[in-house]
């Protein structure tokens, strides 16, 4: 791995090497998988040995060298002889181990399994007899010659396993090597391929930025196209099957094309077990269940990029023979053997097709539904048609969707009509063209397409009947409780809208095998209803869930969907910086691919949020640029109030708070005419924070007996208290909006708090509610809002009583800090006392609030 990339993750293993270089623990053996550092940390301890002033020698093993008597020890072999006579191998061992009695020599030996017997027993007998440290690196599950076995038995020498780096290590590395905004599908795709492996993060990085799939654009990375497209993952590959036979690489590119395969597909394989001793694939499960895999997700990626055609038809045949040869009793073994047939250039049924292509686009493999329609299609099925149309809408491609409609005969009418009604609604906004087309009949769609317009009522009505209608489609009633709870949440009923999610949810494990397009939207759902409820903690679980299935789908349209209620709920949290990322990203993404239509209301949200961030001149570009290009795909009635309310964020940006005002406060009226009272709660707050309080208390406190949930509670007493001037009725809010948490806005209510002390002329306390609202305002350090005006100037810790404080927070005891500081007990005791005193506060336990 390149020294420049840091190394991370290894501060065990790095006290192994100073354990062993000290001569407390004897030699070490580094063992791990190919590319996982040993190499990076061999170089470590032999650096460290080197800057001690210790002699130190590395002897690097290849498998080439393997058979070459004390090959990999040559340089250690005088150049010229003592004598004419062609010396033995005795003689040779014996020239080889002279020279090392120098005390601590350290011996550092790279992939000391593929040493040859010679240059192991030299190893063996300097370790042994000539006090030399020996550091080595071996390949877990490679064999080593007996005398590096020797070492260990014996207990010269301890073996240090070095796994996988972590997620949070990985992402270390990602940071490094990538300046600017990493949004979470690209670290997830990052860390998926990588497997904890630095070496191929590294070369897929890359690879990646020498391809252009990795670009960036605004500051934000993306990664667009297939993940193999330079040489580096080619060559680390090859180098792991460059010694394997001709059998061996057939199985491994035979698994590489279907994986993961059931293991009877694969027996027949001559070099299977060989396969699986090098280490290359693994079989996971039991009997009927067993089946093959390889063991990194890289090779894979790597193995059928590089495929021949002819190569490739000929696994796929072979794949298809075997697999029609089955029961075909496995969920996804109509799916394999038709994909598995097109790709050798045979002809699947049609029946097979369609039932593949659904199974494909229940799996949000758009890319494979959209090949195996258009097959089912070009073999003369009209029915595939509507099919392929509603894939091309997930694809964000509607036009082409309205094209491959209107070439069909229009086979299933009413699948026909309800497609077409979708692509013209969502893809292309032709809102009063899609509603007029559709039945009177109560069908999903409509009921979608009402709860989009507003109509949260009449929309839950149609979805109520379809929710427990047995006889319709899975899906349909999944989408059908989507809407349910979709609704209930803007109505204010919480409660009752996660009693559908789970009730969702539950139909969709009873009947997994169909369902198709409708459980993550549902999921969706119910981490918008969490976060408008106040509990921003478990929608963030929800969406961080959502992410990851819609990053291993490979759905780009899943991914922004997610990566947006992530960054609302950041916003929330007063993670500006985490919430223009994430918006950054879908705006990214839908800019490209938007089958929700969603794309103004995204730029609309980026835009608002970037103002909330301080980042008022490329917010104002961003909400003008998506004025004027918007062609028709306009933000749905139910989503205009929160549009309005981010758009009011960038008029206040511009420095007219009052007209900020009157923006959210209009909001708030459409979403009061509309009737979705969970929406106008919130709009009606963001009024409050650009100063019309005393305007929208009264309807706040309406609204709090509507709106379940703790978020419309904690509105509803900020705006009286903002509204009264109430000193104590603010710190109470500020802790409402702390335990959610929602640490922005509770720095704002501690601003408000003191400003009112120090007009009242209570400095004192005025400086503790400062000082603590410049606390939690730490959190959102880019925050530019109204309600923070004033805090940057206020009283502050000194840095070591923050020091301190932070400590304490963590439960940490006087005399602990004492010692951990090299301080006084008195002393520790004495800054705790200034600390709460600035911070108005009575102990540890609030400061555990303010330091979390």
């Amino acid at each position: 791995m390149d020294s420049t990339w840091p190394l991370v993750g290894r501060r065990r293993e790095l006290s192994s090497i100073d354990e062993a270089l000290a001569g407390t623990t004897g030699g070490l053996v580094l063992a791990g998988a190919p590319g996982v550092g040993k190499t990076r940390l061999l170089r470590v301890a032999m650096d460290r040995a080197a800057a001690a002033g210790r002699r130190v020698e590395l002897l690097a093993a290849t498998g080439a060298g393997s058979s070459i008597p004390l090959g990999a020890v040559s340089h250690l072999l005088p150049v010229t002889p003592s004598s004419d006579e062609e010396p033995d191998r005795t003689t040779l061992f014996r020239w080889a181990s002279a020279g090392w009695d120098e005390d601590g020599a350290v011996l550092a030996v790279d992939d000391a399994h593929l040493l040859d017997e010679g240059s192991a027993a030299l190893v063996h007998h300097l370790c042994t007899h000539r006090r030399v440290v020996v550091v080595a690196t071996v390949v877990t599950g490679a064999s080593a010659p007996d005398a590096i076995f020797t070492l260990r038995k014996n207990g010269q020498a301890r073996r240090t396993e070095i796994p996988p780096l972590s997620d949070r290590f990985v992402d270390d590395l990602i940071g490094h090597a990538l300046d600017g905004h990493v949004p979470a599908s690209v670290r997830t795709r990052l860390r998926r391929l990588a497997d904890g492996n630095p070496l191929h993060l590294q070369a897929l990085v890359l690879d990646g930025l020498e391809s252009g799939a990795l670009t960036k654009e605004s500051g934000t990375w993306r990664w667009q196209g297939p993940v193999v497209g330079a040489w580096r993952l080619h060559e680390l590959v090859e180098a792991r099957l460059h010694s394997c036979d001709a059998d061996v690489r057939a199985v491994v590119e035979l698994v590489a094309c279907g994986e993961p395969l059931p293991l009877e597909l694969v027996e027949p394989e001559p070099g299977l077990l060989a396969a699986e001793r090098a280490g290359l694939l693994e079989v996971t499960g039991d009997g009927r269940r067993s089946e093959a895999r390889l063991t990194h997700p890289i090779y894979g990626e790597v193995l059928r990029s590089g495929l021949k055609p002819l190569r490739t038809r000929e696994i796929h045949r072979t794949l298809a023979e075997r697999l029609g040869a089955t029961s075909l009793r496995r969920r996804d073994d109509l799916l394999r053997l038709t994909t598995s047939q097109l790709s050798a250039g045979l002809r699947p049924s049609v029946p097979d097709m369609l039932a593949a292509a659904r199974q494909s686009l229940a799996r949000h493999d758009l890319v494979l539904a959209e090949r195996l329609a258009r097959a089912a299609v070009d073999a003369g099925s009209d029915q595939a048609r509507t099919l392929l149309a509603e894939v091309l809408s997930w694809c964000g491609r509607h036009q082409d969707g309205i094209a491959v409609l209107a070439e069909s005969g229009r086979s299933e009418p009413s699948d026909w009509t309800t497609t077409r009604a979708r692509l013209l609604y969502w893809g292309l906004a032709r809102h009063d063209e899609a509603t007029t087309m559709l039945p009177d009949d109560p069908t999903v769609t409509r009921a979608l397409i009402l709860l989009a317009e507003g109509n949260c009522q009449d929309a839950l009505d149609i979805a109520l009947k379809i929710t427990d209608l047995e006889s319709a489609p899975i899906d349909a009633r999944l989408w059908a409780f989507t809407t349910a709870v979709n609704a209930y949440a803007m109505l204010g009923r919480a409660s009752t809208a996660l009693s559908f999610a789970r009730r969702g949810r539950r139909l969709a494990e009873r009947h997994d095998d169909l369902v198709r397009t409708g459980l993550p939207y549902l999921r969706l759902a119910e981490g918008y209803t969490l976060l408008f409820a106040g509990r921003p903690s478990e929608a963030q679980d929800v969406a961080e869930e959502g992410g990851q299935s819609a990053v291993r789908f490979g759905d780009p349209g899943l991914i922004a969907v997610w990566s947006g209620l992530s960054g609302l709920i950041a916003q929330l949290r007063g993670e500006l910086r985490a919430a223009v990322t994430s918006l950054r990203e879908t705006v990214a993404i839908e800019t490209v691919q938007d089958p929700t239509g969603s794309l103004h209301l995204h730029e609309t949200l980026l835009a608002g949020t970037l103002a909330m961030n301080g980042a008022g001149d490329e917010a104002a570009e961003i909400l003008d640029r998506a004025h004027e290009e918007d062609s028709g795909t306009a933000v749905k009635r139910l989503f205009r109030p929160h549009a309005e309310a981010h758009r009011a964020w960038v008029t206040a940006a511009r420095g007219d708070v009052r007209g900020a005002a009157e923006i959210a406060l209009a909001g708030a009226a459409l979403a009061r005419e509309v009737g979705i009272p969970c929406m106008e709660a919130v709009v009606l707050y963001e009024a409050a924070r650009f100063g019309a309080a005393r305007q929208v208390e009264k309807r706040l406190k309406v609204l709090a007996e509507i709106v379940e949930g703790g978020l419309a509670i904690a509105y509803r007493d900020a705006a009286a208290a903002l509204a009264a001037g109430d000193e104590p009725g603010l710190l109470a809010a500020a802790d409402a909006f702390a335990a959610l948490p929602a640490p922005l806005l509770a720095a704002e209510m501690l601003t408000a708090a003191g400003r009112v002390a120090q007009a009242a002329g209570y400095s004192r306390r005025a400086g503790a509610a400062l000082a603590r609202a410049r606390e939690l305002a730490r959190r959102s350090p880019t925050a530019r809002t109204p309600g923070l005006l004033g805090v940057e100037g206020t009283q502050q810790l000194t840095p070591r009583e923050r020091e301190i404080a932070r400590l304490a927070a963590r439960q940490a005891t006087s005399p602990e800090i004492a010692r951990r500081l090299r301080l006084s007990v008195r002393t520790v005791d004495n800054h705790l006392a200034h600390v709460y005193d600035k911070l108005g506060i009575s102990g540890r336990i609030e400061l555990a609030t303010l330091f979390r």
